[in-house]
């Protein structure tokens, strides 16, 4: 009953289509760069929990370099995977890396269900953005992944739609040197 029971929350959660993965990341790229003016010049403040019902907000990474990855539904596993490549290519003492789930929309009545699908592993935590407050001025509506990177100032460096099917190393070294 649980797998089954998975499906229906899945479907419940993301009746709306947002699945990029048949497409290369160029078409990605195009698709992510039409929305580029709602990535916010200046990183938003913002307190969410994660997982396992820590805080994670804006001031842990002041005076901090950070990158920002916000996923959907079809960008969770990727992000996962992006988040350990570019954490292992960072120094501990350097930018912080921080991985929203864009929640927005789910039903509250399966929150707890959700946040049971998360790792359960502490050091993959992921903050859940349940209010749309950081993952929608980032990621939008239809890319499924998106790195925004943001200096100790706070300002938007850059911004760029990561693939869901590898984390290649242009794009990892890219996200590397506008955080250092």
């Amino acid at each position: 009953m649980l797998p089954f029971l998975r499906h229906v929350v899945a479907a419940a959660l993301f009746a709306a289509p947002l699945s990029l993965t048949a497409q290369d990341s160029r078409e990605a790229a195009t698709r992510a760069a039409s929305r580029g003016a709602k990535v916010p010049e200046q990183l938003p403040a913002y307190r969410l929990l994660d997982q396992f019902n820590r805080l994670v907000t804006d001031s842990s990474i002041s005076r901090r370099a950070s990158i920002i990855i916000v996923a959907g539904r079809n960008g969770a596993a990727a992000a996962e995977r992006w988040t350990q490549r570019i954490r292992a290519a960072l120094t501990p003492s350097g930018p912080t890396v921080t991985p929203v789930a864009d929640l927005a929309g789910a039903p509250r009545i399966l929150r707890g269900l959700i946040r049971g699908m998360f790792p359960k592993d502490s050091s993959a935590a992921v903050a859940l953005d349940w209010d749309g407050v950081i993952g929608r001025p980032i990621r939008g509506d239809r890319a499924p992944l998106i790195a925004a990177v943001y200096g100790a100032d706070g300002r938007l460096r850059e911004w760029m739609s990561l693939s869901t099917k590898t984390e290649d190393v242009a794009t990892l070294q890219r996200l590397v040197a506008l955080a250092n």
